[in-house]
């Protein structure tokens, strides 16, 4: 839940603005919960995939608390997590590409560049990718609050300060 409302909070979970739906956010959280390293596999896969070897049963309960938890989650996506080459699938619960049946998105900057988007298997429909509708401002405005909600996390900031509303710039902000 804290993940959910981070994300809406900073202004990154709003699909019809280019961003990640909500499920999407979930989906986040559950795969980091399997795959990142600090977090000792507190998930197993969730649908017909084996467990991987290195991959504990799931554990009931966890010594480190919810603060600890978003703060490594923040850490993973924000330096750890290739989004250009790693596909997130909690069917499969690894660190990998992303599978063969989900298709990629591409998305192009103001710019011109062109890169890959998100991929997020939907567990329901494995050939739906969630991150779909993203757009590049959506991309570029997700690394940008990862980074921040990062760097707050680092320095011990207050839950307040993380989940701060985020406001779009004004024409007058963006325009210097």
């Amino acid at each position: 839940l804290l993940v959910r409302r981070w994300a809406r909070d900073r202004g990154i979970a709003h699909a019809s603005k280019g961003h990640l739906p909500i499920c999407a956010w979930n989906l986040l959280t559950v795969f980091f919960l399997q795959v990142a390293p600090e977090s000792d596999a507190l998930l197993s896969p969730v649908g017909g995939a084996p467990i991987q070897p290195e991959t504990k049963a799931i554990k009931h309960g966890s010594p480190k608390s919810v603060a600890e938890l978003f703060r490594q989650f923040v850490a993973f996506y924000a330096r750890d997590f290739n989004w250009q080459t790693e596909g997130i699938s909690v069917r499969l619960g690894q660190r990998a590409p992303p599978p063969a049946e989900l298709p990629l998105t591409y998305l192009k900057s103001k710019d011109g560049r062109e890169e890959v988007g998100p991929s997020i298997e939907d567990p329901f429909e494995v050939r739906r990718n969630l991150g779909s509708a993203m757009k590049s401002s959506g991309l570029v405005r997700l690394r940008e609050e990862l980074l921040r909600a990062d760097e707050l996390c680092s320095r011990g900031a207050s839950l307040g300060e993380l989940l701060e509303l985020w406001a779009p710039p004004s024409e007058h902000e963006a325009s210097h």
